[in-house]
């Protein structure tokens, strides 16, 4: 087997400039690439998940950026070698140039950018419960943090409509924990995905601070989809339109609304409460 291990010595080598560039969109939109950089990250983007009904994205790994020097733990070597991709070692300041951490754990994946659109032609029988609809998210943090909270509250499908921000941005990788590649994750147009959620038999709830029925109120184990709009925002005229109900959080002090993040947990925790009563 030939040695797939290169050797980067000089800031100036093109390949770093090339990889840390993938911090910006531009880069990632020109070069039809994005990158995963953690230990627990990277595994969860090359571990699929086969019990999945709906498939995950897929994720080709394309080349692996790695500096020993800032491995935290024991394995990283056994990752390694499951990847098969050229790799390239850096020592430690080089690595942390192109890192998009603070302490980075001296692991960098490159990976070809998927097809994120809704493929309805292999979801046309949809049963999983609940599933959860962001529309015109602006905060990479937030969302990583909403697929983090919605693989934990066993959501079957997470659809981002008009998003603001680019799926594959580094901090959405990050603040998921890898989640974003072991839950089903996809990019749609609002009208057409609550349409097809109608005809599926979905009941569909636009969560928003004026909405009519408190979320306690209705029949989770139904099968539901729940729909949260922008932190600046909130939900558009037409996502409310389109829903067979609106939901409210109780809110008793002087702020108006929770965070976005915030409000899909709560949701979705009760959400498990119902289904496991």
């Amino acid at each position: 087997m030939p040695n797939r291990k290169q050797y980067i010595t000089s800031f100036s080598n093109p390949k770093v400039k090339w990889v840390a560039g993938l911090k910006e969109k531009r880069n990632r939109d020109e070069e039809k690439k994005f990158f995963i950089e953690g230990y627990r990250e990277i595994k969860k983007a090359i571990t699929s998940n086969p019990s999945s009904p709906i498939p995950c994205l897929p994720v080709n790994i394309t080349s692996l950026f790695i500096s020993p020097e800032c491995f935290l733990g024991e394995n990283e070597e056994l990752l390694i070698q499951s990847v098969h991709c050229p790799i390239f070692e850096l020592p430690r300041k080089i690595f942390e140039k192109i890192s998009y951490r603070d302490r980075p754990d001296g692991l960098i994946a490159v990976a070809e950018t998927p097809d994120a659109t809704v493929p309805w032609e292999k979801i046309k029988s949809l049963e999983t419960n609940p599933v959860l609809i962001i529309e015109g998210v602006e905060k990479p943090g937030n969302l990583g943090t909403i697929l983090r909270t919605a693989e934990g509250a066993g959501v079957g499908l997470v659809i981002v409509t008009d998003p603001r921000i680019d799926l594959f941005n580094p901090n959405v990788v990050r603040a998921s924990t890898g989640t974003i590649f072991t839950l089903p994750v996809y990019i749609g147009e609002l009208k057409e995905v609550l349409t097809n959620f109608q005809t599926q038999g979905y009941k569909r709830y636009a969560v928003t601070p004026e909405g009519k029925s408190l979320y306690t109120s209705i029949n989770m184990k139904e099968k539901s989809v729940f729909l949260f709009g922008s932190e600046q925002y909130g939900l558009s005229l037409g996502a409310k339109e389109l829903s067979d109900d609106t939901l409210y959080l109780p809110m008793l002090g002087e702020a108006d609304s929770l965070n976005l993040a915030m409000s899909c947990g709560i949701v979705l925790y009760e959400s498990i409460r119902q289904r496991n009563k």
